[in-house]
């Protein structure tokens, strides 16, 4: 009888008997080894994308008998390509618990065990000898695979704590471990260029081989200790509820999401930090795609030097601390122009070094460098610190709350800008006579070694100037935030707009770049 009646308590069917697994279980206080355990993720990104951005160009010119333009127009499609997946996936992750498979595995981890075999598809990238559409079909299908897969993830602390403290920490150490697992991509090769020759392919076949096995285990780790919100039946109806009261009783269609898209940048703020994040952006991805050919062509050091200076990246863990500090104490835009100079510095340094050819070139190397890092991870923390603001800029105007648009558009334009940057690079060097090769490098010409040198002084120099003229235009710190923050916080209670006090008219203007008398959503509050 107590079998009959336990069994009927059981419902079968597709949905609660899912809730118990373990994955939908809260396991208590998140400290530093749970941290660990969602942390160690970003080796996904890392294996996957990590040692693209350092190695793979210059892989595909110099073993492949690819062009450099060539290999940036792979880059510009992948790019693309992970752009799109990148805009789905938000919502096919969100939306996934509506079958059967996604509550059983969850809409989260489902893709996270996904991750753990698709990491070793990165390993087809660097293979020698092969055809320009394979290296474009593995190139793409690695890139996809790292957007879509990576998503998911990133929504976890959200899914696991809604304590502050817990939240930050969760994020810090996967910061710090991501800088880790940065450094390592450059320090490992460095290490295995000295053991192979100069003209052998294997140490890049090796170190992706290195990366991706342990990575698969790592990603077993985070699926085992982290955990996710289970949808119920009452949470999925509300949620239909509210998707369909949103569009006015209709589904949502490609063309109205298209137009939420684009009117993100109706906001001011907004338009400036994209101006400050794609500027600095695609100045790094010039300096990452062609530092190993600066290195090589000329200076005249080996792969192994590059490996070495780059895995200098260590400096990202105090850095990223001290930035999280000093951002509380200081505007965003005084850390803006002090991280973009000290890389204009750094790339003063490269062209000194080019055509100078000091005797002590490694002390001036690594100086170069030093500045180049610190710089670049405040570059790194600032943007993702500072977004989160710029939604509330938004809800001002329109009411809603638009974050997971904001972060799909930010998203979708960086890979679209870190394609072209380069194809940029890649077009320019073969406009300078670049000479592509299948078994190692080969002597390159002066205008070829002159471009090298203008793209990662002049060209990464040029970017960051841009990206400070942004920045001296962006106006969002702690104390306008504030301000603005209050007076959200008033209308939302009902308070008259017109009521506004003079300066807080001002501040809203300048933060929004809208008319605060123009602004409808509000009306209300005066009726």
């Amino acid at each position: 009888m107590d079998d009959n009646k336990n069994e009927t308590a059981i419902q079968h069917d597709g949905w609660d008997e899912y809730q118990s697994k373990k994955i939908y279980q809260n396991r208590g206080k998140i400290g530093i080894f749970r941290s660990l355990g969602f942390g160690v993720f970003s080796f996904f990104s890392i294996s996957m994308q990590g040692l693209v951005g350092a190695w793979l160009l210059f892989f595909y010119t110099t073993f492949c008998g690819l062009s450099a333009g060539q290999g940036a127009t792979i880059f510009l499609v992948g790019r693309v390509a992970d752009g799109l997946a990148s805009l789905f996936m938000g919502n096919i992750s969100d939306n996934i618990y509506k079958y059967r498979l996604g509550r059983k595995f969850g809409r989260r981890h489902i893709f996270i065990l996904a991750a753990a075999p698709s990491v070793l598809f990165a390993i087809t990238l660097w293979v020698a000898g092969m055809s320009y559409w394979y290296y474009m079909i593995t190139y793409v299908i690695t890139t996809i695979l790292m957007s879509v897969l990576q998503i998911p993830w990133e929504t976890l602390p959200n899914e696991m704590t809604k304590d502050y403290n817990e939240r930050t920490e969760l994020s810090t150490t996967r910061m710090v471990i991501s800088g880790l697992g940065n450094m390592l991509a450059q320090f490992i090769p460095a290490q295995l260029f000295k053991v192979f020759p100069q003209t052998s392919p294997l140490p890049y076949l090796i170190m992706q081989v290195m990366f991706s096995v342990v990575t698969f285990f790592l990603i077993l780790i985070t699926y085992n200790t982290t955990w996710e919100h289970f949808v119920t039946k009452a949470e999925a109806k509300k949620l239909d509820e509210e998707a369909a009261l949103e569009n006015n009783g209709k589904k949502s269609s490609f063309k109205a999401e298209l137009k939420n898209y684009f009117s993100t940048f109706k906001i001011k703020s907004f338009r400036t930090h994209m101006g400050i994040y794609l500027s600095s952006y695609f100045g790094t991805i010039l300096f990452s795609t062609v530092f190993v050919y600066y290195i090589v062509f000329a200076v005249g050091k080996t792969t192994s030097t590059s490996g070495f200076l780059q895995s200098l990246s260590i400096v990202s863990v105090p850095v990223t601390i001290l930035a999280g500090y000093l951002v509380t104490k200081i505007s965003p835009r005084s850390m803006y122009v002090f991280g973009y100079s000290l890389i204009i510095i750094s790339c003063l340094d490269w062209a000194f070094i080019a055509f100078n050819k000091p005797a002590n070139v490694m002390v001036w190397l690594v100086v170069g460098m030093l500045f180049y890092e610190v710089g670049l991870y405040i570059l790194y923390f600032l943007p993702w610190n500072v977004f989160p603001f710029i939604p509330d800029v938004d809800t001002l105007v329109t009411g809603k709350n638009r974050s997971g648009l904001f972060a799909s558009v930010m998203v979708f334009i960086n890979q679209i800008s870190q394609g072209l940057a380069s194809v940029v690079a890649g077009y320019l060097l073969d406009f300078a006579h670049f000479r592509q090769s299948t078994s190692g490098a080969v002597t390159q010409p002066a205008s070829a070694v002159h471009m090298i040198i203008f793209i990662v002084s002049g060209g990464v120099g040029i970017m960051m100037l841009i990206a400070i003229y942004f920045a001296l235009h962006f106006h969002l710190s702690k104390k306008t935030f504030g301000i603005l923050a209050d007076e959200l916080t008033r209308l939302q209670h009902g308070g008259k707009m017109s009521d506004v006090k003079p300066e807080t008219k001002k501040v809203c203007e300048t933060l929004t770049g809208v008319k605060y008398d123009s602004i409808t959503f509000w009306k209300k509050n005066d009726e």
